[in-house]
């Protein structure tokens, strides 16, 4: 008879600070902002920001005319987003609670490196300050703006094109419950309330409200005249944890 098949080596147990294991990290709950139509749809490998960071998108993209005639995308409305996250062990090694901002076309996460980015830091929340890498690098007049990006399962391709085996492969961050900070359980979200685009415009025209799009103190009030309204509805956000991405660090 054939010798007996040798068993096979048990797996490795995750070295401690891997990606298997939950982090250290503190778990930050706080708002962020999205713009979007009027569908309907579970978010995942999309990118967010603060309300700023929104602002300049939608004056920059969305109402500029620069994609064409109406709002790019149909969108009508913004969004506010309770966000639940923690860092992976080794971003925190690392210095940071968030990684790169990587932007997501479709779902499909288009870099800057995104294969590297999820394989040495888990599937982290990436965030910028406007105005730093890797965009936009130039002066956006809307002070403090941040944008985020939260990567979802299976975020190498588009929507149209995921499946399950893509999933299991590419589980993402999001996950159910609290935040572990292990490299597949970084984030969650509920919804937190929305404006619309047209409530902006009660006490002027569209044209008037996206007026003087380089100038720091109309854009402040744009900012302003949309907080006012979210915080008409929903009271006052807890402050949001600085963006502390640094790029010689993440790419150390």
């Amino acid at each position: 008879s054939p010798p007996p098949r040798p068993a096979p080596a048990p797996a490795p147990a995750p070295s401690p600070g891997s990606l298997a294991e939950p982090s250290t990290g503190d778990l930050m709950t706080f708002y962020m902002y999205r713009s979007q139509n009027d569908a309907n749809y579970s978010l995942a490998n999309i990118n967010t920001g603060n309300l700023a960071g929104i602002m300049w998108y939608i004056q920059n993209e969305v109402v500029s005319g620069a994609y064409g005639p109406g709002n790019k995308f149909g969108i009508t409305r913004i969004l506010r987003l309770k966000v639940q996250m923690r860092a992976t062990q080794p971003l925190l090694d690392a210095g940071m609670s968030f990684g790169v901002r990587v932007a997501f076309d479709s779902g499909k996460c288009t870099g800057p490196k995104c294969d590297y980015d999820w394989s040495k830091y888990g599937y982290n929340v990436g965030c910028n300050n406007l105005g730093d890498y890797p965009f936009p690098t130039y002066d956006t007049h809307f002070k403090g703006g941040i944008w985020y990006s939260l990567p979802g399962a299976c975020p190498s391709r588009s929507y149209m094109d995921g499946d399950a085996q893509c999933a299991e492969q590419e589980p993402g961050g999001k996950c159910p419950g609290k935040p572990t900070g292990a490299g597949d359980c970084t984030w969650n979200y509920e919804p937190a309330g929305q404006i619309m685009l047209s409530e902006l415009y009660a006490n002027s025209s569209k044209q008037d409200f996206w007026d003087k799009p380089n100038d720091d103190a109309a854009n402040l009030r744009k900012v302003q005249t949309a907080q006012a309204l979210f915080e008409a509805k929903y009271g006052k956000d807890p402050p949001v944890p600085p963006c502390d991405f640094q790029y010689e660090k993440f790419y150390d």
